[in-house]
C-alpha cells in the first residue's frame, strides 16, 4: 500500500508540471435551459486535456429514444478525444426527429441542435469557423445529420450517417461542397432501402459522397465496427486534409 501511495504521488507530480501525459480525454456533462423544447438541455461533452479554441468538433446525433449518452454504449468517446485532438458533443433529440415542430412549441429539436452548438461553444472558449465543425448520428441521429447540414451549410462543413433514416426534407443544394459518408448493414431491414433511395438521389443530383453497404444489422455491433471509419472521414475534412 505504501508503494502505491509513493507511485500516485509521482504521478500527481509528473502531471502538473508537464512531464506525464494521460492516455484518454475528459469526460464531461452540460446542461442549460432551452428555449427550442422548454426543458433542461443536455449534452454529453469529451475533449482532449490540451483542448484550444480553435479545436474541433464533432456533434454526435443519438438515435430514436436515446438518451444523451447513448454514445457511450459503444464507443470510448473520451479516449477518441484525445487520440484525434477532437471535441465530441453527444445529444439526443429523444423520441423526436431532429427538425422543428411549428404544432409543438416545445419539441424545436432543430432549433435545439443550434443552441447545443452556440451554447457549448461559448461555455468551452471554441471559436472555430464551419469548416471545423461536423455531424455524425446513428440511425434517427444519421437522418438529421444529413438534414441540418443541408439546412445549415455555414454551420457544418461534413457529416457521417450510420444506418441512418432519410429525412426528405433534404436541401440538395446546400450539399454540394459538404462532405458525407454514409455506412449501412446489407442486412439492416430498418433504413438499407431508404439509403439506396438517398444515395440515388445523392447520385442524380451529383452530390459527391461516399456510401457503403457492409455486413451487418442496425445494431451496436455495426455501429462499433464502422465508427471509427465515420470519424476518419470526418476528421480528415474538419482538420484541413
Amino acid at each position: 500500500m505504501h508503494v502505491i501511495t509513493k507511485l500516485s504521488i509521482l504521478v500527481l507530480l509528473l502531471t502538473s508540471c508537464g512531464l506525464f501525459e494521460p492516455d484518454t480525454g475528459i469526460s464531461d456533462s452540460f446542461t442549460y435551459a432551452s428555449e427550442a423544447i422548454g426543458a433542461t438541455g443536455i449534452a454529453g461533452i469529451y475533449y482532449p486535456e490540451s483542448y484550444t479554441s480553435s479545436t474541433p468538433v464533432i456533434y454526435l446525433l443519438n438515435g430514436w429514444g436515446a438518451d444523451a449518452f447513448a454514445w457511450e454504449t459503444g464507443i470510448d468517446l473520451a479516449m477518441e478525444a484525445h487520440k484525434r485532438n477532437i471535441m465530441f458533443v453527444s445529444l439526443s433529440a429523444e423520441s423526436n426527429l431532429y427538425m422543428n415542430n411549428s404544432s409543438l412549441p416545445n419539441k424545436n429539436y432543430e432549433d435545439y441542435v443550434l443552441e447545443i452548438v452556440e451554447e457549448v461553444e461559448t461555455e468551452y472558449g471554441i471559436e472555430i469557423e464551419h469548416t471545423s465543425r461536423a455531424l455524425c448520428g446513428i440511425s434517427n441521429g444519421g437522418g438529421g445529420a444529413v438534414y441540418l447540414m443541408s439546412q445549415h451549410p455555414s454551420l457544418f462543413t461534413a457529416c457521417g450517417s450510420l444506418s441512418g433514416t432519410y429525412y426528405n426534407q433534404i436541401n440538395f443544394n446546400n450539399l454540394r461542397s459538404h462532405g458525407i459518408r454514409i455506412d449501412v448493414g446489407e442486412d439492416d431491414t430498418a433504413v438499407l432501402w431508404e439509403l439506396q433511395s438517398l444515395h440515388n438521389k445523392l447520385d442524380q443530383e451529383r452530390i459527391n459522397h461516399d456510401y457503403y453497404e457492409h455486413n451487418g444489422g442496425h445494431d451496436w455491433d455495426f455501429w462499433k465496427k464502422y465508427c471509427p471509419e465515420q470519424f476518419d472521414f470526418l476528421e480528415a475534412r474538419i482538420s484541413g486534409e
